[in-house]
């Protein structure tokens, strides 16, 4: 399912860029992004462990405490990594502007115990949008390949699926950032493949398509 979502995307993308493709100096292009390891996917905080007898591991855990006992355990939590679209614009030789915008997804396995119903146990997806705005320095700009770095500073706003949480946790904002260094390889006359290694919000790795026009 996430591979049809990214291949219907860059189709979209592509059929609305075509028309734009025409001009003989191609200064913008949009690029949709796959991060599968993002920093809040790989850090983890060893407080909110707890040990699994029945599979002798460590498993993540939250838990939500209620007047009577508690609300919510939760545990499990499986990680879809980000994804991205983004405008760049050329404004010099070597620099351009790189606006993105994405959203990173992560689910968690919930005991619910607050419930006149009784208890029930479901899956609650958490959303982490992020807006990140920043600026792309070429050290090579050839027509076959390029290598870039990228440097960008913005905020992300995170949505907790499960409604027992009160509002300043269910709902938040952070400082998110991101360094780059990216290489850029054309594959046809109107893709280019991005693989890129970085450090901050969005992780260590990167891949993804850009049409330029």
């Amino acid at each position: 399912m996430p591979l049809r979502i990214l291949f219907t995307c860059v189709l979209i993308i592509i059929e609305i860029a075509i028309p734009l493709s025409a001009q003989t100096e191609k200064k913008q292009s949009l690029s949709f992004s796959f991060y599968p390891a993002t920093m809040y996917a790989i850090t983890k905080d060893r407080s909110q462990y707890m040990h699994d007898n029945n599979n002798t591991k460590w498993i993540e855990y939250e838990s939500l405490l209620g007047d009577y006992g508690y609300k919510a355990v939760g545990y499990y939590t499986y990680h879809y990594g980000a994804w991205e679209l983004s405008y760049k614009r050329v404004l010099t030789g070597h620099f351009q502007f790189n606006l993105g915008l994405g959203c990173e997804l992560s689910s968690k396995h919930w005991d619910l115990y607050d419930r006149p119903d009784g208890p029930r146990t479901k899956r609650i997806m958490d959303y982490r949008f992020f807006l990140l705005p920043g600026f792309d320095y070429l050290i090579l700009n050839r027509e076959q390949n390029k290598i870039r770095f990228s440097g960008q500073a913005g905020a992300a706003w995170i949505h907790r699926g499960l409604e027992y949480f009160d509002d300043n946790a269910r709902d938040k904002q952070k400082f998110a950032w991101q360094f780059w260094c990216v290489y850029d390889r054309k594959i046809s006359n109107l893709l280019f493949i991005d693989m890129g290694v970085g450090y901050g919000t969005l992780g260590i790795f990167k891949i993804g398509l850009s049409h330029p026009f």
